[in-house]
Formats: C-alpha cells, structure tokens, sequence
C-alpha cells in the first residue's frame, strides 16, 4: 500500500482531519519559542517583509504580524489557506494569505527573510527540490536568511529510526506507521487515527535528505549555510538530535 503513494501526494493531503491534526498538535508554548527564533536570527527590523512558506495554519505568520513584521503566507492546503483568512479578518491583522503551490507559483515580490517550519522541506523530489530552493532564492533580497526546520534530515532521522508510535491528541489518537524506502531514501508513513470509535487511513512520503546534500542543494540555488541548530535554543546541531534549524544566507 505504501509503494502507490505518488510523488504529489502533498496537493491533496491536507484536508479533513490531517488539518484537524496540525492544529491540535502545536502548543502555544511550541509557537512562541518558535516565533521568538525566527525572530533573534533574523535580526530585523519591524516592518520587514518576511515569507513563511509552506504556512500550514498560519501560527508563526500570526505570531509574527503581531510583533510588526509584514508577513506573507502561502499554502497548497485550502483547507488551511481558507482558515487562516478567517483568523487574519477576525484579528484584523494585515498578513498577505496566498492559495497556492509554490513549484508553479509566479511571485512579484522581494522579501527580507524566509522560513520553512515543520518538516515540509523534504515534500519534493530531488529536481522538484531544486526547483523549491530556487523560487525562494528568487523571492529573497541579498543578504536575507532562510530558516528551515525539520525533524526528517537523514542525521536525525536515520539516527533513531521509530517504526511506531502513538500520540494522544485532544479527541483523537494518531498511530504512525513508518517504512523505509531505501532505493529513493524515502520514509513512508501511515497514520491511523482514531476519533469517536471510527478508523480513518493517511498516507504520506518524505524524501529524506543529508544536512551535507542540503546545502549542497541550496549553494546551487544562491545560498550559504550559515548555521545548524538542534533547538530554538541555539544549541549546535549534533548526531542524532531530533531537530534541526538550518539558517542560511542569500548571497546575491
């Protein structure tokens, strides 16, 4: 079952309780060390234009709108994109909400800073992958940091590989199933969830890269690595540790 989930499976993913899922799984607490992050490395003033990217519920842009950073927000997810329009117009914020995928999506902007929060980096294949980084390259002025987070990098995950685990969530339970696929260094999942006594069946697959082809990978598109931390508190980044944050600088 696992081996027919298509390289594409992202565009139609997160909807229904995959969405559900995401919100009920990031705590506020998560959210404001997060924000307090992208803030102290990027070390820009208010009023600077900042792109997070895939945005998923939006909580980072939200956070960081409300601290004075003019944010753009885009997603594939309409399930997502149309929530987080409902939070900007309630909260009367000025967050710029964008529907759309960001291999095919034609941008008229620059902006001062980048993140990629979760582990969405590793959605692509290996040439959909370059096609990413160069998008954002495009959408970056000289000298702006891309902040990018993960927990799938080869040296985090291949380190502690979990076949299972199950997660408590407020009215649900998540089972992960993962499965290594080692001809295309990729992880396929299955997420059995369980809500008011019903089963309901997700798929997904991540391509899993090196921290080594990762920067490699954003060299070509006009980037330098920077730094690697395991922590919102900017701990080197070592062996094994759980998450990485990848800070790298546009170089022209």
């Amino acid at each position: 079952m696992n081996t027919t989930i298509p390289d594409n499976w992202y565009e139609t993913f997160f909807a229904g309780i995959n969405c559900e899922m995401w919100e009920k799984a990031a705590t506020q607490q998560m959210t404001d060390d997060e924000a307090a992050f992208l803030v102290s490395v990027f070390k820009l003033p208010k009023g600077s234009k900042i792109l997070d990217l895939p945005c998923g519920t939006g909580r980072h842009s939200l956070a960081l709108d409300r601290q004075g950073f003019n944010m753009t927000a885009i997603d594939i997810s309409d399930e997502f994109i149309n929530s987080l329009k409902k939070k900007v117009a309630a909260q009367e914020l000025n967050i710029g909400v964008i529907h759309a995928n960001i291999l095919s999506l034609e941008l008229e902007d620059s902006f001062d800073g980048a993140f990629c929060m979760g582990n969405s980096f590793g959605y692509f294949t290996y040439p959909d992958m370059k096609i990413f980084i160069q998008k954002v390259s495009n959408l970056l002025k000289p000298n702006a940091k891309w902040i990018i987070n993960s927990g799938l990098m080869a040296e985090s995950f291949l380190a502690k590989f979990i076949k299972g685990k199950t997660y408590e969530l407020p009215g649900m339970t998540m089972c992960i199933n993962n499965n290594y696929d080692e001809w295309n260094s990729c992880l396929l999942t299955t997420l059995t969830y369980v809500r008011n006594g019903k089963e309901e069946v997700q798929q997904f697959k991540h391509h899993v890269y090196t921290i080594g082809e990762t920067i490699r990978m954003l060299k070509n598109g006009g980037f330098r690595t920077t730094a690697l931390y395991n922590s919102t508190n900017k701990e080197s980044y070592k062996l094994g540790d759980v998450q990485i944050f990848l800070v790298a600088e546009k170089l022209w």
